[in-house]
């Protein structure tokens, strides 16, 4: 694998931990158009007979994944910039005011692999952190062919319970 095959596979493994830990379930398209990971929260219905039965929710969060080190990011004091290719942010311009807006997930490996990663008695661990991104509701699809550098505040930062955190600021009730 490329460099840069092994980033964006360890940033999907990423995702796919914090949704996984919290009971989501994790669909990759087949055919990439813009969607590179798509998490579904899982409903659940008692059947007449007493049975339970699972169901995949309607509501599903689409993620547009990127994977970089820190020398790709600008790190300042209250946001991180990112170089995002023109058609990726005009894509999340394009589907910001949907329902559930296609979001920017952008992880940042301390290293390049395989020095991003670390093995203990006890753990497996990813030395990573991670922004999420959406434009502002106002904003405007780029005439930038390339890249266009985007602002995204520290507050953007995910944590373990980002996914649960992300439906509830986008008024679903799981």
């Amino acid at each position: 694998m490329t460099e840069d095959q092994q980033k964006e596979a360890l940033s999907k493994e990423f995702l796919r931990i914090l949704a996984f830990g919290h009971g989501f379930k994790v669909l990759e398209c087949p055919l990439d158009h813009g969607v590179d990971v798509i998490v579904c929260p899982v409903s659940i219905r008692e059947e007449p007979n007493g049975r339970t039965r699972y169901l995949d929710s309607q509501h599903k969060l689409e993620f547009q994944l990127k994977s970089t080190t820190p020398a790709g990011i600008v790190d300042l004091p209250g946001e991180v910039k990112f170089d995002l290719e023109a058609k990726t942010f005009n894509d999340l311009v394009h589907r910001r005011n949907d329902p559930l807006p296609l979001h920017l997930f952008i992880v940042v490996l301390n290293d390049s692999p395989p020095a991003c990663m670390d093995l203990t008695q006890t753990s497996l661990g990813l030395l990573a952190h991670a922004y999420w991104f959406l434009p502002e509701e106002d904003a405007t699809s780029t005439a930038n062919t390339s890249t266009i550098r985007i602002a995204i505040p520290k507050t953007n930062r995910v944590g373990l319970d980002f996914i649960r955190e992300r439906y509830i600021d986008l008024g679903i009730a799981l």
